[in-house]
């Protein structure tokens, strides 16, 4: 049997956010950065019995690249993001900075669902690529703020659903995780219709497994 091919857009996408991955972010280096993508690559759900780490208790220092309470943050985001609430958040936000949760949280929904992709069909999730120098750039995006969310979001003139600004506290990545939503799922044209006909799944096809998966996931988005 050949080989499934992705469309155009959906492999564009892909290599557009992997490519990104060693580059320096907004709050990390891209040494660091892909350290955290080989910390939720590596993550798996503690063992039932197994007490939940205080984030106030573990080490801050890295060990080498990261520190002990980041790959927590990374392992609790990757494997176990079912219990997130806003104290641990909160604690998290607290740990590791606004800034640098948010990019922490960015690196996850970005490279969890092209390594699922990768498997569904059948291939070795993709190399990481090299690290590039540099410093992060610490740019705080202007109109953002605290809001109903556990990070500032922008607050500012914004008309969009929550969803897509969920990271806005880290503009470059949040882009790069909406040009994934829109290859994966559907753009602003495609969400406005509700029949699709030029797709292999239909528009309650696509939606029937959506909404199975937030529930297996325990999104309470």
């Amino acid at each position: 049997m050949a080989p499934f091919v992705l469309p155009e857009r959906t492999t564009s996408a892909v290599e557009h956010a992997w490519a990104g991955l060693g580059a320096p972010g907004t709050w990390w280096t891209g040494s660091e950065r892909l350290a955290i993508v080989e910390a939720i690559r590596a993550a798996e759900p503690l063992p039932i019995g197994t007490p939940v780490p205080d984030l106030r208790s573990l080490p801050a220092k890295p060990d080498p690249v990261l520190s002990p309470v980041v790959t927590e943050v990374a392992r609790r985001v990757a494997v176990d993001a079912g219990r997130i609430d806003a104290a641990w958040a909160a604690a998290a936000i607290e740990a590791l900075g606004p800034g640098r949760y948010t990019e922490l949280v960015a690196l996850a929904v970005t490279t969890v669902p092209i390594d699922l992709l990768c498997r569904l069909l059948g291939a070795d999730p993709p190399p990481l690529p090299a690290a590039e120098g540099g410093e992060p750039s610490r740019i705080v995006p202007p109109g953002v703020a605290d809001g109903e969310a556990f990070v500032p979001w922008v607050v500012e003139g914004w008309m969009g659903p929550n969803v897509a600004r969920a990271l806005s506290y880290v503009p470059a990545d949040n882009a790069v995780r909406m040009r994934l939503v829109q290859a994966m799922y559907a753009d602003e044209a495609q969400f406005a219709r509700l029949v699709w006909e030029e797709r292999a799944l239909c528009r309650p096809q696509v939606e029937l497994l959506a909404a199975r998966t937030s529930a297996i996931n325990e999104c309470f988005y």
